[in-house]
């Protein structure tokens, strides 16, 4: 693998890394790392590189490692949270004057949206122009299941 980001970590690599040095601290002798740390580890890492997220935060590098490698071919993809349209797509518009080119029903009919996901499952929505829609939904909804 190729380098990643070279800058500075972000503050959350700190964070997480005094978040394991205080679980260790409070173990008990032998207790399993939480999955919580190292699915933050795991995202970071994905981002990051695993030797520099492994080397920050302190867990073993090997494991980090193979964590990412599973992630990755579950295909772990973060819901859409948000979803954002120009108000000229969603927003009724005025009819064409005579003698102006004609719309295309395309153009009349909203915004499309095309998603697909590393797995091959896509997914087209065509939403009508100024009727609301839970597009951000519907999307978030397709990532979880359409791996």
């Amino acid at each position: 693998m190729g380098k990643r980001n070279a800058g500075p970590l972000p503050a959350q690599v700190g964070l997480l890394q005094q978040r394991v040095e205080a679980w260790r601290r409070t173990r008990a002798q032998g207790a399993r790392t939480p999955s919580e740390f190292w699915e933050a580890a795991t995202e970071l890492a994905m981002q990051f590189g695993v030797c520099r997220i492994g080397r920050a935060v302190g867990l073993d590098y090997t494991c980090l490692r193979k964590q990412v490698a599973k992630a990755k071919d579950r295909g772990t993809i973060t819901p859409a949270a948000f979803v954002a349209f120009p108000t000229e797509l969603v927003l009724p518009s005025i009819p064409p004057a005579k003698g102006d080119p004609e719309v295309t029903w395309d153009q009349r009919s909203g915004p499309m949206i095309e998603i697909s996901t590393p797995g091959g499952a896509r997914m087209r929505i065509c939403l009508e122009a100024g009727k609301g829609a839970d597009a951000a939904g519907i999307v978030a909804a397709f990532l979880r299941n359409g791996r």
